[in-house]
């Protein structure tokens, strides 16, 4: 979050110049008091831009409702802060060898 209240969402970019610039992209937060909606070409930028404006709501304490089919921003809400394996068994799927890939659960 900016000192000045809005959604820090990173630097713009720099079309001609190809390179980041310095300025800042920033969104203000009570455009969002109705609805938002989120679209483009797949590898567009959308879950990117949809991460960094739930992070920046929570960090404000804004309620967000979050429609999301393909599940992308859902598992922002799980937390596994100590990284420990049990942690994660709840969410492993064991009838499937693929799911376990490299670690296991005991």
């Amino acid at each position: 979050m900016g000192k000045d209240g809005r959604f820090y969402l990173g630097k713009l970019f720099n079309l001609k110049k190809n390179e980041i610039s310095n300025n800042r992209l920033t969104y203000d937060p009570p455009d969002l008091t109705t609805h938002a909606i989120i679209t483009g070409m797949t590898g567009s930028g959308k879950t990117g831009l949809c991460v960094g404006l739930l992070e920046e709501a929570a960090l404000q304490g804004i309620p967000a409702i979050i429609i999301d089919p393909k599940g992308d921003l859902t598992n922002l809400v799980l937390s596994f802060p100590d990284l420990a394996p049990e942690d994660f068994a709840p969410w492993i799927d064991t009838d499937k060898e693929h799911t376990l890939g490299i670690f296991q659960v005991r």
